[in-house]
C-alpha cells in the first residue's frame, strides 16, 4: 500500500520508511523477542457463542476510533454520543461477516481509498502527500501507526463491500421518483418558533427531601462511582536515549546523520520542505528538520528497546505479578511511580499515552499484571497492575448537591414541556381564528424567534437554536404551510414550530441537482436496506463483553435483592397484622 502512496514523493517518506516503519515492525511483529502476554489472547467477549480475544476486540475498537477521527477530525469521547464498547462490538461483527463472505481488500485498493478521503486532501480538494504526512504525525500521537491505518483501510473497504452485497438489491432510484423527491427537498421552508426555556421554570420547582431521595433512588445507577484501577509504571524518557538512537541509526545507514539529511534533501523536491505555516524552508532549515525527525523517531525506539530489555526477563521467566515487577525495577535501579486511580473511560493525567490505553489497562489482573512496552509520543512505559477499586453507589449525602441540581433540571424541563404542549393548542385555535403568530406569542408572553429560511436537505442554519437542529428540522419538515408542530423537546428548552410558508423550487434547480441526487438516493436506499439486514443479523450474533455480562449479573442481583427486601417487608407486615389481630380486645 505504501509503495503506491510513495509515488507522491516527499522528503518525509524517506525518513518514515527507514525509521518509523522499522520501529513499528519491531513493536507489532509477533516474532519480536518478547513473549506476548496473556492479555492479547485473554477472552474479553463472545460472538455467535464463540470467544473473542483481547487482541481481536482491541483491533476492532481501534478501527472504530479511527473511523470516527477521519470523519469528525477529533478523537471520540464516551458520553458525547459515542459508546466505545458498542462501536467496537459492531465493528467486530462487520469484520467477521465480511471475512465469512470472503471479502478482502488489496493494499493497492487501500492506498487508493485513503487518497480519496477528505482528511488527506489540500484546500483545492486534491490528495496531498504533505497533508498525509502531517496526518500520520497526528495519528502517531494517538498511538496509531501507519500499519494500523493500513489495516483500518482494508477493513473499511471490506465492510463497504459487505454493505453493497446485502444492501444493493432494491436500492436503485428512478429519475421520475428522484425528481419528485428533489422537489420536496429543494422546497424552501419559512418557519417560526415559540420557545419555552427550562430556566423560566426553575423557581416553580417544589423541592423537598422526600422528592429528592426518591429521585436519587430511582436513578442510583447514574450516580454510581465506576470501577477504577491503579497502576505502577516505569517511564523511559526518549530524551535520555537521543545519542544511543543516533548511534544505532548511523551504524545501520553507514553514514552520519548530517550525511543522511544531505542525501534526503538532494533526492527530494526542495519545495516539499515546509514549516508549520506552509512556507518553504531554506536548505539549512530543511536539513535541521530532517535531523530532528530522525532524532525523535530513533530516540523513541531506543527508549522502547530499553523498556523491552527491562521487562523481557519477566515474560521469559513467566513472572508476571506485582512482586516480580517491583523486584525487577529495584534490581535495574529504575524508579517506579503510581498512577492516580482511573476509570475505563478516563485518561491518565500527566502521561502521553495512546488515547485508548485506559480500556486496555482494565484487562490487567494480579496474575497477568505486567504490560509489554507502551509507546507514547515522547516516552515509553511499562505498567503493572497495582489495585482495582470496585465501583460503588455513593451515599446520598455525598451527591446531594448534584441530585438537587439534576432534580430541579428535570422538573423545570417537565414544566417547560407541559407549557409548550398547552400553548400548542392555544396557538392552533388562535391561528384558525385569523390571529398572527407574533401577536399570539406576545399576548401569551411567550418568547418567539423566526428561523432563517431552509430546505429539507439543510444540515444547519445560521442561528442560535433553542433545541437541536435535526430535531427541529425533522419536526418542521413534516408540516404543511399553516401547521403547528407538536412539542419539540431539547436539553435547555422546549419549543413549538409554526410553518408560515413553503416555497416551491424552480425546475432549473431540480434539474441541476438531479445527477448528484440519483447517486445520493442510491446510497441512502442501500444504507437503509443494509441497516435492516444488520439489525437482524447483529441481534443473532449476540455479541457480549464482560461489561454486558457483569451488568446483566448485577441487574439480576439487584432484582433478587429488591424481591427479597419486598418479601421481607411483606412478611413483616403480615406478622405485625397477625400480632395486632391476636391482641386481646
Amino acid at each position: 500500500m505504501f509503495a503506491a502512496l510513495r509515488r507522491n514523493k516527499t522528503w518525509l517518506w524517506g525518513i518514515l520508511i527507514i525509521v518509523v516503519i522499522i520501529s513499528f515492525v519491531i513493536f507489532f511483529s509477533p516474532d519480536v523477542n518478547l513473549k506476548r502476554s496473556e492479555g492479547d489472547t485473554a477472552i474479553v467477549a463472545y460472538m455467535d457463542g464463540k470467544p473473542v480475544s483481547q487482541g481481536q476486540f482491541h483491533q476492532a475498537y481501534t478501527e472504530a476510533s479511527i473511523f470516527y477521527f477521519l470523519n469528525n477530525g477529533q478523537w471520540p469521547q464516551d458520553g458525547h454520543g459515542w459508546n466505545a464498547e458498542a462501536q467496537a462490538k459492531q465493528r467486530l461483527f462487520l469484520k467477521d461477516r465480511a471475512a465469512k463472505q470472503g471479502i478482502t481488500a488489496t493494499p493497492q485498493a487501500a492506498a487508493v481509498w485513503l487518497q480519496s478521503l477528505p482528511y488527506f486532501k489540500d484546500k483545492d480538494g486534491n490528495y496531498s502527500p504533505a497533508v498525509y504526512d502531517r496526518a500520520l504525525t497526528n495519528l502517531a500521537k494517538a498511538g496509531i501507526s501507519r500499519y494500523m491505518l493500513e489495516d483500518y483501510a482494508r477493513s473499511e473497504i471490506a465492510i463497504k463491500q459487505l454493505m453493497a452485497s446485502f444492501g444493493l438489491p432494491g436500492a436503485m432510484v428512478s429519475p421520475r421518483s428522484a425528481k419528485a423527491s428533489l422537489a420536496d427537498d429543494k422546497e424552501t421552508i419559512v418557519a417560526e418558533l415559540a420557545v419555552f426555556p427550562t430556566t423560566n421554570y426553575l423557581e416553580g420547582v417544589n423541592v423537598n427531601e422526600t422528592n429528592l431521595t426518591r429521585f436519587y433512588t430511582n436513578r442510583m445507577a447514574s450516580y454510581r462511582i465506576p470501577d477504577k484501577v491503579k497502576l505502577h509504571y516505569v517511564k523511559f524518557d526518549s530524551a535520555n536515549y537521543v545519542d544511543e538512537g543516533i548511534k544505532r541509526f548511523e551504524a545501520k545507514q553507514k553514514m552520519t546523520l548530517d550525511e543522511f539529511a544531505d542525501k534526503v534533501y538532494k533526492e527530494s523536491d526542495a519545495d516539499s520542505f515546509k514549516d508549520d505555516d506552509g512556507n518553504v524552508l531554506s536548505e539549512a532549515d530543511a536539513k535541521v528538520k530532517i535531523c530532528d525527525e530522525v532524532k525523535k523517531s530513533t530516540s523513541l525506539q531506543a527508549a522502547r528497546n530499553a523498556a523491552r530489555d527491562f521487562v523481557n526477563p519477566c515474560f521469559e521467566a513467566e513472572k508476571l505479578d506485582e512482586e516480580d515487577y517491583l523486584a525487577a525495577a529495584k534490581a535495574a535501579n529504575l524508579t517506579v511511580a503510581d498512577t492516580e486511580p482511573f476509570a475505563r473511560n478516563e485518561s491518565i493525567e500527566g502521561l502521553d499515552l495512546p488515547y485508548n490505553f485506559s480500556q486496555s489497562a482494565f484487562q490487567l489482573s494480579k496474575t497477568n499484571a505486567i504490560t509489554t512496552p507502551v509507546m507514547g509520543t515522547t516516552n515509553v512505559y511499562v505498567f503493572c497492575f497495582a489495585e482495582k477499586i470496585a465501583g460503588k453507589n455513593p451515599e446520598y449525602a455525598d451527591v446531594a448537591e448534584k441530585v438537587l441540581e439534576d432534580y430541579k433540571k428535570q422538573e423545570s424541563s417537565t414544566a417547560a414541556r407541559t407549557a409548550a404542549r398547552n400553548f400548542a393548542r392555544t396557538l392552533t385555535n388562535s391561528l384558525a381564528g385569523g390571529k398572527a403568530f407574533d401577536a399570539i406569542c406576545d399576548e401569551a408572553k411567550v418568547q418567539h424567534i423566526a428561523l432563517p429560511e431552509f430546505t429539507a436537505s439543510a444540515t444547519s442554519v445560521d442561528a442560535e437554536l433553542p433545541v437541536a437542529w435535526m430535531s427541529l428540522k425533522n419536526s418542521i419538515s413534516q408540516l404543511n404551510a399553516g401547521d403547528v408542530s407538536n412539542m419539540i423537546p431539547g436539553a435547555d428548552a422546549s419549543c413549538i414550530a409554526y410553518v408560515k410558508e413553503r416555497k416551491a423550487a424552480d425546475q432549473a434547480t431540480i434539474d441541476g441537482a438531479l445527477k448528484d441526487y440519483l447517486k445520493d438516493g442510491l446510497y441512502e436506499n442501500l444504507s437503509t436496506a443494509f441497516q435492516e439486514w444488520f439489525s437482524v443479523e447483529y441481534a443473532k450474533a449476540d455479541v457480549k463483553t464482560k461489561t454486558d455480562i457483569d451488568a446483566a449479573a448485577r441487574a439480576e442481583q439487584e432484582k433478587a435483592e429488591r424481591e427479597a427486601k419486598a418479601a421481607a417487608e411483606e412478611a413483616a407486615a403480615k406478622a405485625a397484622a397477625a400480632t395486632t389481630n391476636a391482641a386481646p380486645a
